[in-house]
């Protein structure tokens, strides 16, 4: 393929984050490759790692995408000012509905590793889950006790969306996803 200027560096790089975007939710995770990206935006490979030092960068680029979006519908709940317990019961719907809604995003940002360590995508993370903390907060006896449950919180979240899609969350019983995060949330707010 000839070496082409028909968009700027910025405009290359918006449009291929989007290739890339729109190729892990039709096909998965696994189709996030320099080939399949280039292919799609009608360049040739290198001209991706012009742009991001590897593949990992650029899943990095879907993912803070996800994030922020994610953390605009957690701003969202925050703003509606509920009371701890249903903020909580609000976020983990949310954390369910982008599972069901997009699991192959879901799966590249939390089930697949992902190498890289920019400020943008430590920022990302931190927006979401200070997001849970705060949630948790009125719930403990200080910020440090609300950290750790808020990380128990996203693991059991975690953990129930993961085993429900790999296929091996109902092992004898069909338990939906909702009712196993309901207990669970039961359960936690107990403490």
């Amino acid at each position: 393929m000839a070496r082409r200027k028909d968009h700027t560096r910025e405009e290359l790089t918006r449009l291929t984050i989007d290739a890339g975007r729109k190729l892990v939710m039709d096909r998965g995770p696994a189709a996030l490759t320099a080939r399949n990206v280039a292919k799609a935006i009608g360049y040739t490979p290198g001209t991706l790692y012009n742009l991001f030092d590897n593949i990992d960068g650029l899943a990095a680029a879907i993912n803070i995408g996800s994030m922020t979006s994610f953390a605009e519908t957690l701003e969202g709940i925050a703003s509606e000012n509920p009371g701890a317990e249903v903020r909580l019961r609000k976020i983990s719907q949310a954390y369910l509905d982008f599972h069901r809604d997009s699991p192959h995003l879901w799966s590249l940002l939390f089930a697949v590793p992902v190498d890289h360590h920019s400020e943008a995508y430590h920022q990302a993370i931190h927006r979401i889950f200070d997001q849970v903390v705060q949630a948790v907060r009125p719930l403990s006896s200080d910020k440090g006790t609300a950290r750790r449950k808020a990380k128990v919180l996203w693991s059991g979240l975690h953990g129930i969306c993961l085993l429900n899609q790999s296929g091996k969350l109902n092992v004898r019983e069909n338990d939906a996803a909702s009712v196993l995060v309901a207990t669970f949330l039961e359960q936690f707010l107990k403490q």
